[in-house]
């Protein structure tokens, strides 16, 4: 019997695997794919977490400290910063770097496997699953399920899911003249969302957007319109799809049962982001175990203080991000065009990318600025009195996320 089974081989099931073999500790990975970190991912890595996890250089694709936003009516607004802010990675090698350190450090990786079932009892932890050579049964004092959004395994543990969710849908495409990360809005591209175009190796692209609904169609227009305009000569694969939690479950630990990552809904809900919130947590969740797994107290009551922890990193950013992407969703053309326009016309721009406070991946202070510049702010009235209540109040995202909530539950503020 193993110490912990990890289900899924993503940043976090991987970064979970090589915390805990480094200490020592029996660990098993088991994931349905052949190939590690074969999943849609962007691969724009924000510096922090790029110092933080390392990558090889030679595995990454370009620096950025630039980027294109185009509004609704094509207006466009460049953003650049004096040092780099992101890079685009090599995602599945970036992913498969850290399986094959957890390797290194002893843990065991059975690829190729699905789980169908995990049982609890009150001594270890029972696991299922089948693959090409039939159905095995793996048992384990603790597991740590980070198995994507979307998983099965959450309700079976009577977790439930996320509350809100949206489709991402991306295409690697061939491209001309395309060397800054470019970001389309508008409701006839995506729909409260957005588009982008994110340049990886010379000539190609990863063209995407997120959206609720009808992502196959909406991709394909913007890939169109994009041919149209000459920056993507032709598509290179074929699109794909994938779902993206937009709020984290309220419960992420059980007895013996930890959840991280994308099935924990530990993604930036302003762009859908998951990489170093995946990372940040499945730290905390192996800390939290190597402490269980020591004093052999693996109740849920015990494994309680990882939700604590990752909720005092993670929470206000989740909250604030979430309530800024709802007020986003109910803007429309003709008010973004507006606060790109100010945006662009009175050096908020570069205020913003020159800005400390203003982070790749710690999106509320940024949100902060948004919601209290005076310009901006007088364009927000034009929305809701709600929002411009928010504008007078620069310093206080959490304001914004407390009152944003409040008006789409519908309680008077």
């Amino acid at each position: 019997m193993q110490d912990v089974i990890v289900v899924g081989a993503g940043p976090a099931g991987n970064n979970a695997a090589l915390s805990l073999a480094s200490k020592g500790y029996g660990v098993t990975v088991i994931d349905s794919r052949e190939n590690i970190g074969d999943k849609l991912c962007t691969g724009l890595v924000g510096e922090e977490c790029f110092l933080r996890y390392p990558i090889d250089p030679s595995l990454v694709y370009r620096e950025i400290n630039s980027a294109r936003v185009i509004s609704p009516s094509s207006e466009l607004v460049r953003f650049e910063t004096p040092t780099t802010v992101a890079r685009v990675v090599d995602r599945v090698a970036y992913v498969s770097s850290f399986a094959d350190k957890a390797t290194a450090a002893g843990a065991d990786y059975l690829l190729g496997s699905r789980v169908i079932s995990l049982e609890q009892r009150p001594d270890r932890v029972v696991v299922t699953t089948d693959g090409s050579s039939g159905s095995d049964t793996l048992e384990a004092r603790a597991l740590v399920l980070a198995a994507g959004f979307g998983s099965q395994l959450n309700r079976q543990l009577g977790l439930g899911e996320p509350s809100d969710y949206v489709v991402g849908t991306q295409a690697l495409v061939k491209t001309e003249g395309v060397e800054e990360v470019e970001v389309y809005l508008g409701r006839d591209i995506a729909p409260g969302f957005f588009a982008w175009l994110v340049p990886t190796r010379p000539g190609y692209a990863l063209a995407g957007l997120l959206v609720r609904k009808n992502a196959k169609d909406r991709l394909a227009n913007f890939i169109s319109a994009r041919m149209t305009e000459g920056k993507i000569t032709e598509t290179a694969d074929k699109p794909t799809c994938w779902g993206i939690p937009l709020r984290p479950l309220n419960k992420t630990y059980t007895d013996r049962v930890l959840v991280v990552g994308d099935a924990a809904g530990q993604v930036k809900p302003t762009t859908g982001g998951g990489i170093f919130y995946s990372l940040l947590s499945s730290e905390i969740a192996s800390g939290a175990l190597q402490q269980a797994l020591r004093k052999d107290q693996l109740s849920a009551n015990r494994l309680g203080v990882y939700q604590k922890e990752w909720k005092n990193l993670l929470s206000n950013e989740l909250e604030v991000g979430y309530s800024a992407r709802r007020a986003f969703e109910y803007l429309s053309d003709s008010h973004i065009g507006s606060l790109i326009n100010q945006a662009g016309s009175n050096g908020f721009v570069a205020e913003l990318a020159n800005s400390p406070d203003v982070s790749f991946d710690w999106h509320s202070s940024m949100i902060g600025k948004i919601m209290g510049h005076p310009t901006l702010g007088g364009v927000l009235k034009l929305v809701n009195p709600l929002l411009a209540r928010m504008a007078k109040v620069p310093e206080s995202a959490e304001v914004f996320a407390s009152e944003a909530a409040m008006a789409e539950t519908g309680t008077s503020v």
